[in-house]
Order: structure tokens, then C-alpha cells, then sequence
């Protein structure tokens, strides 16, 4: 750098950072304490180590012509291939990313308030922009875990990218069903237990014809294009249908390599993996990270504390009777006029308290501030905390930091929402979509190495009294007899049951509380009437049959075991069958009464009254389902508290609206 430039790049830092009127930039909490602090610049400002040239996914601001396609609002940054992907594999391969559940949000209950129907706004604007979908239709699992509405969140690779319109394009990745355990906490051994995702390792394949070459953009299918595929769903678009011919426009979607590595961000720095340092999973460096160096771009989602706040669907009931008599008490036998409180501003039950959805644990947050950010980037809900070199302790220590990307940021001229108050903010018409913090080494990483973030004093605060009375709450358990109910995990009694108990077997043998069966079977209403199937008054019987997509988590409905028979060869003839005496174990066909699972389209509901029989079900296509409100996630007591970003100074002043005076 010559001297010349030197001094052009210090004016210009000067005057566009310390003579920039200060109603045009957020105040930030940091230059708090020190107003001059914010303007020293640093030696080498405005450059920044760049991509390593392994990476091969980068997040970029997308281009102009190319932010009309997506149908669920402008995604202002898209995920850009640096490398040939061929069809049929990951796009991330060494592992998928986490899967939450928002339980019984549902906000057309004739149980719930207005004040609850109010208490989800942010929420219904992330669903209607595609960044949650509904669990009935996801087709990624968590469909049982309430008896409400399941909104499944989908941080990563399928919140992150743009999703093409389907008159314009195909979507070029698609994620199958995500895995489902424990992580090695069970809840009578684990304090953790609860207070993580059960599901994870949701992968993306690549499905476009020819695969992803470099700089393509990956386009996500939010509109479920696949699914309809599979399923063999009309759809009023024949081109995309075929699905024979890449249909991306190269001229919206394509950047070139080395426009991607000169403004984009690596997305592949980190992978999920088992963590050393206890926490059942973690996130590992894919390579070698220098400090000082970007680990991971952070795209975050404000909302407000209160939406994470549910009661469950039947606990409304129970809130509605109890609000109703206080009104009634309280406003002297009136339910309405001047001077009346309304029934959402009553208190609930004296033994009732809200529940918190999982998604808070996940979430960043300050104590002095309603805002809560979700970050949705890839692989970062995995990283763990650890208390930051300069606290006193023998153990793994923060290699990791947050801060806002101006880099990223400043590449886009949309609103800085950082400049808005909390309710300005929840009055914009679309989710605040462009605010992004990166995650920035403390130190250098080493390969395979586990990524930890400090989260804040407050939170160990509150870790540690939570585990501290984790003992006690399980001698409670305990006294309460609650241990003595059987308890074994849907994934588990899969991995174990080879033959399945008819429900006469299980009057004497049953399966443990938690857990019922669930079979994979397509019902349609027209198609059911115009088969051989047999029809007895309220009985149908009908043999199962394999199709294309059967597979697919939205066909999973509650069905009942009421015979089996050794599955033996179809075409064998009576001395063949003979011969070949008893199948091995586990190789039987069931009968099953299939049931509705909440959710269902009208076409695909089993008519009430009607007793629907299949027959020749192989044990590939059940599945154990857990009960609603039986998994982990559920457990009264589980730990649940946001990410403290406290100390890490990002909150903007004007987001501090709890702040006592």
C-alpha cells in the first residue's frame, strides 16, 4: 500500500464514519462507553481476509434482476455454489442441520384470546414469508408433537436460500427426513435433557438435471415442488412438472467465481459433529481457521419475547373458564362497559404458568431488551457455549465471537433496522429481512476442532441453577412414582421391535405410555371408492400398495395391529411354501385399522364411522410415533433461556426498552 493511498483510505474512513450525521447510523451499545473508540480505525479498514479458496458454498448479496423470483418475499442475500455439485448428492456433505418445532401456535382455536391470536403476529409473518411451514405439510416429521397447529423451523440451507417461482423455474435441492435422538442425554440422566432439538441432520440433496456448477445459485423448494412430484399432485405448470431440462435462468441466478469469493461469505467453515466437550452435538471446523477470520455469517430474525409464550391446545380451556368467572368477579356481574378490564388482561391460573418454546433457547437476546434474534445461518445452532479466556477455568474456553457484518450489511440499501424502536420494528409489513452478525475467531482453529461462543454471564447464571437443582428434580420425580412409568423414545422401540404386538397382544404386553404405531398409507376418498376394495357397511378392507412417494412424512397416519402372517413369497406355489417353512424372524405382513392424523386435506380423511382395514403391510412401512407432549422437548423443568448477548455489546441502544431508568 503505497502512502498516497494510505491517506486517501484514513480521509475516507474519517468521513464517512466520525462526520456522518448521527440520526443516519444505529447507536449501538458499544461506542457507549467511548465515543472516540468507534472511530480508530484499524490498519487495514474495509479489507477483509477473504473466503478460503476451499469453500465451496458462500453467502452474497443476490443481484437486482434476480430478487423478483423468489414467491415468498425478496431474500436480499442468496447461497452460491463455488463448485460443481453433481445430482443426487449433498449439498452440505458432511452433515444437515438442526429441525425445531413451534408447538400449538395455532391462532384460530375458539379456545384462545385475541391477545394470543395478537401474540404470534411476527410469527405469522415469518410463515407467510417462508421462513417456517406448517408440520402437516413439511413433510419433515414433528406432526405429533401437540394436538394444535406445528409450525416447523428450518434454520440453514432452507431458511437462508431464495426459492424460485414455480412458473420460472424448479427449485435445485431438496431435504428428505431428518434424523431423531437424544444426543446421548436421556431425561433421567441428563440436565440437558430438553433443552436441545431432537431432530437434526437434515440434508439437501441436489436435483436438478446436470447438477449445480460454480456460481449457481441454490434455490430451495419452499413451495413443495418435490413433494408434489413424488406424490403424483396435479400441478397447473406442465414445464416444471417435466422436470427433464434445467429451467434456472443463468442470466438472474449465475455469479462468477471470483465475484462470489471477492463479496461473498464462506457458509462451509463448520459442520455438525459429535462434541468433545460434552454436549452430545457441536459444530466442528470443516478446515484450518486463522484468527481474526470469519467463521460464519449469522443471519438473524428479530421478534419480540412474548411470541415464544404457548399454552397447550387443551390448557386454553381450562385459562378460558378461569378468566371468565375472574371477569365476572371482578367487573360485579358485567362483561362489558366503561371501566372493564377484558378477559386477555387477566392473569392465568394460580397453578398454570406459560410454557417456552424451544426455539428460546436458540435465540440471541439481551436482558434489557424484548428483541429477541433467531439466527437461522448455517450450521451456527449447533455451536456450544464456553465462559471466555479472560473468566477463571480449567476447561475449553470461547474461540469465537459475534459482531455485525458491515460487510454484508453495507452491500444493500434496504432500511438499517438497527435505527428502529422494538414496535417500529414489528410494524414493518415483511420480516426484517438484511441483518446479519458474523461469528469471528478468537484464535486460530484448528481442523475438527469444536467451535464455542460465550453466552454471556446471565446465562451461565441460569445454567448453573438449573443443574445445580437437577438432582433434587429427580428425586422428585421419584417421590411422584414418575420414574416408575416405562419411558423409551419413538427412535429407540424402532431400532428394537422386529414384530409388532397386535392390540389384542398388548391388553397383556403393552408398549411403554409415550409411544403409538403409525403406518405409512395413502387415502384418497375418489381412488378408495373406485377400487376392488371391499366394502361391509362401515368396514373397508384394501390390501397396501407401494407408490412413488408413500414415503413422505405426511402420509404417516395412527394405525392399529389387529392380525399378522409370515410374509412369504406371493408367487410360491402350496409345496414351495412348504418347503420353505417359517420366514425368518421379522419378515411378517400386518393387518392394520389406519386412522386420521390431524391435519389432513378433506380427500385424504377417512369418512367418520368408517373403519378402514389394510392388510399385507410389511414392518418397513410402520413407524413409532411419540405421543403428543411425551418427547423430551416437553418435560416440565427443561432448561429454557435465551443466548446472552450481553457483554458482546451488538444490541443497538434503541432496542434497550426494558432498560430501568
Amino acid at each position: 500500500m503505497t502512502p498516497k493511498t494510505a491517506i486517501v483510505r484514513i480521509f475516507l474512513f474519517w468521513f464517512l464514519c466520525c462526520s456522518a450525521p448521527l440520526s443516519s447510523v444505529p447507536v449501538v451499545a458499544a461506542a457507549d462507553s467511548d465515543s472516540d473508540e468507534a472511530c480508530d480505525a484499524p490498519d487495514d479498514v474495509n479489507e477483509y481476509p477473504p473466503p478460503p479458496k476451499s469453500c465451496r458454498l458462500l453467502l452474497s448479496p443476490r443481484p437486482s434482476s434476480s430478487q423478483d423470483i423468489d414467491d415468498d418475499g425478496d431474500r436480499t442475500y442468496g447461497i452460491y455454489s463455488a463448485v460443481s455439485i453433481p445430482k443426487n448428492r449433498p449439498l452440505t456433505p458432511l452433515g444437515g442441520d438442526l429441525v425445531l418445532h413451534l408447538i400449538d401456535v395455532s391462532t384460530s382455536d375458539e379456545h384462545k384470546t385475541s391477545a394470543h391470536v395478537e401474540n404470534t403476529v411476527q410469527l405469522q409473518k415469518w410463515k407467510k414469508y417462508g421462513y417456517i411451514q406448517e408440520a402437516a405439510t413439511s413433510g419433515h416429521g414433528g406432526n405429533y408433537e401437540g394436538l394444535g397447529d406445528i409450525w416447523t423451523v428450518l434454520p440453514g440451507i432452507s431458511m437462508l436460500g431464495a426459492s424460485r417461482q414455480q412458473k420460472q423455474g424448479r427449485p435445485n435441492i431438496w431435504a428428505s427426513i431428518p434424523e431423531n435422538d437424544e444426543a446421548s442425554h436421556p431425561r433421567h440422566q441428563s440436565a440437558l435433557a430438553g433443552s436441545f432439538a431432537l431432530h437434526y441432520n437434515l440434508t439437501h440433496q441436489v436435483t436438478i438435471p446436470g447438477g449445480l456448477e460454480g456460481g449457481d445459485e441454490v434455490l430451495v423448494d419452499r413451495s413443495g415442488w418435490h413433494r408434489k412430484r413424488a406424490l403424483m399432485l396435479k400441478s397447473d405448470d406442465t414445464a416444471v412438472n417435466d422436470g427433464s431440462s434445467n429451467n434456472n435462468s443463468k442470466d438472474d441466478t449465475t455469479m462468477s467465481i471470483d465475484h462470489l469469493f471477492s463479496h461473498g461469505t464462506c457458509l462451509d467453515n463448520i459442520y455438525p459433529g459429535k462434541s468433545s466437550n460434552g454436549y452430545g452435538r457441536g459444530a466442528l471446523a470443516s478446515r484450518f481457521i486463522p484468527s481474526g477470520s470469519i467463521v460464519a455469517p449469522v443471519p438473524v430474525l428479530p421478534l419480540p419475547r412474548d411470541e415464544l409464550k404457548f399454552l397447550r391446545l387443551k390448557e386454553w380451556k381450562k385459562v378460558t373458564s378461569f378468566r371468565k368467572r375472574l371477569l365476572k368477579e371482578t367487573a360485579g356481574g358485567k362483561s362489558d362497559g366503561e371501566g372493564d378490564v377484558t378477559e386477555d388482561e387477566l392473569p392465568l391460573p394460580p397453578d398454570m404458568e406459560w410454557r417456552q418454546q424451544l426455539l428460546l433457547n436458540y435465540c440471541y437476546g439481551h436482558e434489557q431488551s424484548s428483541v429477541l434474534l433467531f439466527p437461522y445461518g448455517v450450521f451456527v445452532n449447533y455451536i456450544n457455549h464456553a465462559p471466555s479466556a479472560s473468566e477463571s477455568t480449567d476447561g475449553p474456553v470461547a474461540n469465537v465471537k459475534l459482531q455485525w457484518s458491515e460487510r454484508l450489511m453495507n452491500t444493500t440499501t434496504k432500511l438499517d433496522v438497527r435505527s428502529l424502536t422494538p414496535s417500529q420494528l414489528w410494524e414493518q409489513s415483511t420480516p426484517p429481512e438484511g441483518l446479519i452478525l458474523e461469528l469471528v475467531a478468537l484464535k486460530d482453529i484448528k481442523p475438527d476442532e469444536e467451535i464455542l461462543l460465550d453466552y454471556g454471564s446471565i446465562w451461565s447464571e441460569a445454567w448453573k441453577e438449573h443443574s445445580d437443582q437437577y438432582p433434587e428434580s429427580i428425586l422428585k420425580l421419584a417421590d411422584d412414582h414418575t420414574l416408575e412409568k416405562e419411558y423409551s423414545p419413538a427412535y429407540i422401540m424402532d431400532d428394537v421391535v422386529t414384530n409388532l404386538r397386535t392390540v389384542e397382544e398388548q391388553t397383556q404386553f403393552p408398549y411403554p405410555e409415550n409411544v403409538f404405531t403409525a403406518c405409512f398409507y395413502r387415502y384418497d376418498t375418489e381412488a378408495t371408492t373406485k377400487s376392488d376394495t371391499v366394502n361391509k357397511g362401515k368396514t373397508e378392507a384394501t390390501p397396501w400398495k407401494m407408490s412413488l412417494g408413500l414415503f413422505d412424512m405426511t402420509n404417516l397416519r395412527p394405525c392399529k395391529v389387529i392380525s399378522r402372517e409370515p410374509a412369504n413369497d406371493r408367487f410360491a406355489t402350496p409345496q414351495q411354501l412348504k418347503q420353505q417353512g417359517q420366514p425368518p424372524q421379522g419378515k411378517m405382513l400386518y393387518t392394520a385399522i389406519i386412522q386420521n392424523r390431524p391435519g389432513l386435506p378433506a380427500n385424504e380423511r377417512i369418512p367418520k364411522g368408517t373403519k378402514h382395514i389394510v392388510s399385507g403391510i410389511p414392518r418397513g412401512a410402520f413407524r413409532f410415533v411419540d405421543r403428543p407432549y411425551a418427547s423430551d422437548i416437553h418435560l416440565d423443568g427443561a432448561f429454557r433461556h435465551n443466548i446472552g448477548v450481553d457483554e458482546a455489546k451488538i444490541y443497538p441502544e434503541v432496542w434497550l426498552d426494558l432498560k430501568s431508568e
